[in-house]
């Protein structure tokens, strides 16, 4: 009965270090906030849309919108040196010219971002197609976000 009692301060201190390392991995290398990842997956698909709209030289129109965002998984790599998050998941698109079977279709999403100079400001890292060697090489993009449109338009 003795051994028992003197295993309890034990199991509390494991139970302890255990949800202070848990608690420890979110705030060293925390998941990107949902707006981020959400500018990141609009941005591309921007870049996307403007490259399809000068190839059928069409004018634009109402663009799409990304919505329904869901993250299955974010993890934190390396990428040149630097702290690096993966996110992915799925999204639905919404607005636009879209039928309603492309309103429900739902998309892959996997996007690569660090943070910027500042706390707030991330990265959106493309590959660059290389095919002079085997080596990937990065290309960090400044993610615009609500604030910075905003307030790039005249008032």
């Amino acid at each position: 009965m003795e051994t028992i009692a003197s295993m309890r301060p034990i199991r509390w201190v494991l139970m302890a270090l255990l949800c202070l390392s848990l608690l420890g991995c979110g705030l060293i290398n925390p998941s990107p906030p949902r707006a981020v990842v959400e500018g990141a997956i609009a941005q591309k698909l921007s870049q996307t849309q403007a490259v399809l709209y000068r190839q059928f030289a069409a004018a634009p129109t109402e663009r799409a919108q990304v919505g329904h965002i869901r993250i299955t998984d974010h993890h934190w790599t390396e990428i040149a040196g630097q702290p690096t998050v993966e996110v992915a998941g799925t999204y639905h698109l919404k607005g636009g010219n879209l039928t309603s079977a492309q309103r429900h279709q739902t998309r892959d999403f996997d996007v690569y971002l660090q943070r910027g100079a500042t706390k707030d400001q991330w990265l959106l890292l493309e590959p660059i197609p290389n095919q002079s060697s085997d080596a990937l090489r990065w290309q960090a993009i400044p993610l615009l976000t609500a604030a910075d449109s905003g307030s790039a338009k005249p008032g």
